[in-house]
């Protein structure tokens, strides 16, 4: 689709792709922000690792839940799409700051807001709440919860998924 990041189709088609109870849809690719995607019915496969992650795996190599993932990549940032991280905020440091990461599900409201609470307490949250406008744009940016699709490309894409698969073999 013209003008449309192969992200959003992605993201948009592993959504609407798994209907039954027991469908599964795959991602492959090494693009980490596919993993905010995870979820019982979406798996990643990265074959740079050649590793599946399934909602245990993001869990268990970053600590957090796939729906938290976006928030972890906004603050920390990332250098493949061109995001800055939160300056003084590393990989370590970001559990210290905002342990609900890994306890809650949380939205980027709920991140101002708890650096509003504790901004005193260091200038990492000062640095949250005096880059808000950035921070929100990125976040924008790496967002595949709502892909920038119209709805004209929506209909079409679920033309496409009707179409019988072409034998491949001929």
């Amino acid at each position: 689709i013209d003008k449309v990041e192969a992200d959003d189709i992605i993201a948009y088609l592993s959504e609407v792709i798994p209907q039954g109870p027991k469908d599964k849809a795959f991602i492959v690719s090494s693009d980490k922000d596919f993993i905010q995607l995870v979820s019982e019915k979406v798996i990643v496969y990265r074959p740079i690792e050649k590793e599946y992650y399934t909602e245990e795996t993001v869990v268990e190599k970053f600590n957090i839940s796939p729906k938290n993932f976006i928030l972890y990549k906004t603050l920390l940032g990332d250098n493949s799409d061109n995001i800055p991280g939160v300056k003084g905020l590393g990989v370590k440091g970001i559990f210290k700051k905002f342990p609900e990461l890994q306890t809650e599900s949380l939205t980027l409201e709920d991140i101002f807001d708890i650096s509003t609470r504790k901004f005193k307490d260091h200038v990492v949250y000062s640095r949250i709440l005096q880059n808000r406008g950035q921070i929100e744009t990125s976040y924008k940016i790496m967002d595949l919860s709502i892909p920038m699709i119209s709805e004209k490309e929506v209909e079409y894409l679920n033309e496409v998924i009707k179409e019988d698969i072409p034998d491949l073999n001929s």
